[in-house]
């Protein structure tokens, strides 16, 4: 189990659904089959690269402009 096998990509989508009923890290446990610690982790690495924002708590963010261009297909 490891943070570098989740991609930020795969953290844009958890952040993209509309109708969240979990928390974008529980969504990822579930997509990627890592632990949750390990998906809240990618999460916050996705912050610091500029992917999604939060005011209080990453675990209630949102997607930037980069974010939606990664999940576009326009980012890097």
């Amino acid at each position: 189990m490891a943070t570098k096998d989740i991609t930020d990509k795969q953290v844009c989508e958890a952040y993209a659904n509309k109708y969240r009923v979990l928390f974008p890290y529980e969504a990822l446990a579930i997509m990627t089959g890592q632990c949750e610690k390990v998906c809240y982790r990618a999460c916050e690495r996705a912050e610091s690269r500029g992917y999604i924002d939060s005011g209080i708590s990453t675990r209630s963010g949102w997607l930037t402009d980069k974010g939606r261009e990664l999940l576009d297909g326009d980012g890097a």
